[in-house]
């Protein structure tokens, strides 16, 4: 309970690389990229972690989510695992997702939208507009914004970063590099294309996720890499210093 307390819940930001790129020329492709997505975060909820104090909240923004304990945790083990288990569930499907794990407080502000717009919400959230809808973000704080924008200042590629900050909250078992993100600030790259600890291996069991080989995974990153030249001046050095994958 103590741990609790002494720190704020945190938040993972997940989205599909290259998502608006793609969707252009093969929208059936990332389409199927966040299908596995969901599916992934879905399964990770309900059959991982569905109990209370250990539940998981999560809300689409565009094509990615953010995901949001229950409490605060003194360390960061479970939503670095729970981000590694999905980035490599979306590698399945020949595409690439990147993730930020960051803290802070969340509230409920669907009190704060105006009376009459709320008295003609549904039971699914959904404002009536006539014949038309009005979808509306429930949840903000900076759990989500400090995720996210650790995520639009981070080096480009498929990457899991956490703030410098709390390097020494991640798992002694983990891989990670320092660098910095576009504004100079100090962030930390975790290794998720090699991890191998005893709680991934359960989050993906039991969540019956898409397990790859090391080998597999730096060939299917190797694969993409080759197949989209708009990404690999931005990508290559990122790849080496982070991940230690050569092109």
């Amino acid at each position: 309970m103590q741990d609790r307390i002494l720190h704020r819940r945190w938040c993972i930001y997940i989205d599909i690389l290259g998502f608006s790129n793609v969707w252009e020329s093969e929208n059936e492709k990332v389409l199927h990229s966040l299908r596995e997505l969901v599916r992934a975060i879905y399964r990770i909820g309900k059959n991982v972690y569905p109990n209370n104090g250990e539940r998981l909240f999560a809300h689409q923004c565009g094509d990615g989510f953010a995901i949001l304990s229950d409490f605060g945790e003194a360390s960061l083990n479970r939503p670095i695992t729970i981000a590694i288990a999905l980035m490599r569930h979306v590698a399945s499907t020949g595409m690439f997702a990147a993730a930020t794990v960051a803290e802070g407080e969340l509230a409920d502000i669907r009190g704060c939208y105006p009376e009459e717009v709320t008295a003609d919400s549904r039971d699914d959230g959904a404002v009536i507009l006539g014949d038309g809808l009005m979808t509306l973000f429930s949840v903000m704080g900076t759990a989500f914004i400090r995720s996210y924008r650790l995520q639009s200042q981070a080096p480009s590629g498929p990457f899991l970063m956490v703030s410098e900050c709390n390097k020494e909250r991640i798992p002694a078992d983990l891989r990670v590099r320092a660098t910095k993100s576009c504004n100079d600030v100090g962030v930390v790259s975790i290794d998720w294309v090699n991890a191998e600890t005893q709680i991934l291996t359960t989050v993906q069991n039991k969540a019956d996720l898409y397990i790859h080989t090391q080998e597999a995974l730096v060939q299917k990153i190797r694969d993409y890499y080759e197949q989209n030249e708009s990404i690999q001046e931005k990508w290559a050095d990122n790849l080496s210093k982070l991940l230690g994958i050569d092109i």
